[in-house]
């Protein structure tokens, strides 16, 4: 299992928690990982903008990933940091991601302290306009707004370093101008938007032009972008179903192909009642796709063999 998006450390960090990145009791620790037999998980960096405010903005990015790095030197050998797949060994392997690139503030020299961290995959924005980009948007000014200049600028960095670039929470033309920039493109955490008419989940044109660039899109637990009453809008009740993912799993491999498929949980960064509330529950996906029809080497592509392939 390869999974392409979770905020454990994030949490951990927020909450100050004596609880490890080894063992907790949040959706995601390197026992379970291992338990299931995980190949990678991808831990983001994802700075907050509205709490801890005290700190500035650049040094709690910092702080984080400062947990990050501690979290793996005390996890007793259980997990090592990957780059790229030729990194994995045997065991469970941590992908480091940035989720959201606005505390560098168009800095290229921080972009080169990000780069001494080995992150891999790094979005542009969160959910708020930065010094690169616009973020999704229910307001369709906003999500037809492209990449500001610095955001161009870091891209090519992003190319000259091997980085992928996660557009998960970008803006529609943001999105477009991604990629056609040439940059690795991957959704960390979207599903479809045909399936459920929420933002942060992409087009059918858009899980097309993923899949022709080689990319991948992570299946995203979060209710909302799950769930929708018949009219396509996003369901009020949190309740997140492994039917609701067949579905979207379905439509993404019916619209672009098996090559896409790929699992991005959210798990710590999603609210909600989850019927899969952690990663010792994930099988139960992997059982319900076998039970739905799909192949078996579709379902180990979805598993695994995409992430794979995409962190060459």
């Amino acid at each position: 299992m390869i999974d392409f998006h979770c905020d454990t450390v994030y949490k951990l960090w927020a909450e100050d928690s004596s609880e490890t990145l080894s063992e907790n009791s949040l959706s995601v620790d390197i026992g379970r990982l291992c338990r299931i037999g995980a190949k990678a998980q991808c831990f983001a960096v994802f700075t907050p903008y509205d709490s801890h405010t005290e700190i500035p903005f650049w040094e709690r990015m910092k702080a984080i990933h400062g947990r990050f790095v501690k979290e793996i030197e005390n996890a007793g050998g259980m997990v090592r940091q990957a780059f790229r797949s030729s990194d994995m060994g045997a065991g469970v392997s941590a992908v480091l991601t940035i989720e959201d690139l606005g505390p560098l503030e168009g800095s290229a020299e921080r972009f080169g302290e990000i780069l001494s961290w080995r992150a891999r995959i790094a979005s542009l924005t969160w959910n708020w306009e930065n010094a690169y980009a616009y973020p999704n948007s229910t307001n369709p000014e906003v999500m037809g707004m492209g990449l500001k200049e610095k955001g161009f600028e870091v891209l090519e960095m992003m190319k000259e370093h091997d980085m992928i670039c996660d557009v998960s929470h970008l803006s529609d033309g943001g999105f477009w101008d991604v990629v056609k920039s040439g940059v690795k493109v991957v959704a960390t955490h979207s599903n479809a938007r045909a399936v459920t008419d929420c933002s942060r989940n992409l087009t059918d044109e858009m899980l097309r032009a993923v899949a022709d660039r080689g990319g991948i899109v992570g299946l995203n637990f979060c209710p909302s972008f799950l769930c929708s009453y018949p009219d396509g809008t996003p369901k009020a009740e949190h309740f997140s179903r492994v039917s609701d993912m067949l579905r979207h799993i379905r439509h993404v491999y019916d619209v672009a192909g098996e090559d896409v498929l790929a699992l991005g949980t959210d798990f710590d960064g999603i609210g909600g009642t989850l019927e899969i509330p952690g990663v010792e529950k994930l099988p139960m996906l992997r059982d319900a796709m076998v039970d739905a029809g799909f192949a078996s080497s579709v379902v180990d592509k979805f598993w695994e063999k995409n992430g794979l392939r995409v962190l060459e």
